[in-house]
């Protein structure tokens, strides 16, 4: 199972630039140039977005402004993703079957990371979280406001970037290693299912304890995954369990998602760390 939630902390739309010698616009009409050759010469998708328009609007100074970190795990490609389908899909349909849609969105994510899930861009793309279950889209949805909170769900910002596609082949390398897939298949999976489970029935104490084991699996699989200097804090939060982390995207930096009960105090443990709040739970 897969859950992403919308985070409106940062976000991302297309827009026209008044002034295309500054140096970020530049970049980002570039970035956009490439992504067009891209979709145009893909034997699937050209002809299913509106290319002429797209080249166009590049001409006239099209570029994405976003205050998403790139490199991070927060789905900057996804929200760009998004952005492309709205503006230049040709078919759009009122009610669109979201499995299909994910297959879409994904097929030009696809560009970014060598592989995609699609569910970044989905995200983005219908502003609501998502359930998938099997590799499908269960449902997507609005969270209910929650009546009384213990948990405080948070990021940690490592400052690091990164990119995806190299922590991504990592973990395929992973996956050809017997020991490494059993303990994926009978510990991380039905862990990782059950936090999900109890995230979406409110049961704290539950996901607490799922999160726990997650954490510790992460550590224990995929060190390469947590950047160096965090892995005493990592630690210090299985060991004492006033807090919990878990890998964010593809993991190696950028964001680090944390647990906690509500009452605890994490500046002591984290003070100096760049926390953002997420929601409570």
């Amino acid at each position: 199972m897969g859950l992403a939630v919308p985070f409106d902390h940062y976000d991302g739309m297309l827009k026209f630039a008044a002034d295309t010698s500054d140096k970020t616009i530049l970049q980002s009409n570039q970035s956009l140039q490439k992504i067009a050759d891209y979709i145009i010469h893909h034997p699937k998708l050209g002809p299913l977005y509106d290319t002429n328009q797209l080249l166009g609007d590049l001409e006239n100074g099209l570029y994405f402004d976003s205050n998403i970190p790139q490199g991070y795990g927060l789905g900057s490609s996804g929200a760009l993703v998004a952005a492309l389908y709205h503006q230049y899909w040709k078919n759009k349909k009122k009610n669109v079957n979201i499995t299909e849609l994910k297959k879409e969105l994904a097929e030009v994510e696809c560009y970014f990371h060598g592989k995609s899930s699609g569910l970044d861009p989905i995200v983005c793309y219908l502003a609501k979280s998502v359930l998938i279950k099997d590799g499908e889209v269960s449902e997507a949805f609005d969270l209910p406001e929650a009546n009384k909170t213990t948990l405080q769900i948070f990021l940690l910002n490592t400052h690091i970037e990164r990119k995806t596609s190299p922590f991504v082949n990592l973990f395929l390398e992973k996956c050809n290693q017997q020991k490494f897939m059993n303990t994926v298949s009978k510990s991380l999976i039905p862990a990782n299912n059950i936090a999900i489970e109890s995230f979406m029935k409110r049961k704290p104490a539950e996901l607490m304890n799922s999160v726990k084991l997650i954490s510790q699996l992460q550590f224990d699989l995929l060190p390469e995954f947590i950047p160096a200097k965090f892995k005493e804090a990592w630690q210090q939060g299985l060991k004492h369990n006033e807090y919990h982390f878990k890998i964010c995207g593809a993991g190696g930096g950028g964001f680090i998602i944390g647990f906690a009960k509500t009452n605890t105090d994490l500046s002591p443990m984290l003070g100096g760390l760049d926390i953002i709040e997420l929601m409570k739970f």
